[in-house]
């Protein structure tokens, strides 16, 4: 019955040969979805599909995507700060970690130079000794 309805409800898509999306033999990637291919033809550069989407899967594919680019940009920082902390004992390093650093948290308090890790704070002047009365 199952496999009755599906086959009452494929759709035939056409795509250019150079914009297919392969995920697997029997899958592709359209217009940011999953398609399940059921047949399949090409002619003069251009597929004819036939078969259906697969939201399940498409919401599967969506979500790996998502976290693996969230891991991937987690693990860009971390890759930074761990070069800087290995480069920061070494001689003659121009300690160019610290400008980017600085450009990904637009943290003030950091300087390129680990020597003057924080800004200098301004105080007032001393007193004098003198007071006027």
């Amino acid at each position: 019955m199952k496999e009755k309805l599906e086959t009452e409800n494929l759709l035939t898509i056409t795509v250019a040969e150079n914009e297919v999306v392969w995920m697997d033999k029997h899958e592709i990637w359209i217009n940011d979805r999953m398609f399940d291919i059921h047949s399949k033809t090409i002619q003069n550069g251009v597929y004819t599909f036939t078969g259906l989407f697969d939201e399940k899967e498409t919401l599967l594919v969506k979500k790996h995507k998502d976290s693996t680019e969230k891991s991937r940009e987690e693990n860009k920082l971390i890759t930074q700060l761990f070069q800087c902390l290995q480069n920061i004992f070494l001689p003659g390093y121009q300690y160019t970690c610290f400008t980017s650093l600085k450009n990904i948290y637009s943290n003030s308090y950091f300087t390129p130079d680990p020597s003057q890790p924080f800004l200098a704070i301004l105080t007032p002047p001393p007193e004098s000794a003198h007071s006027e009365s």
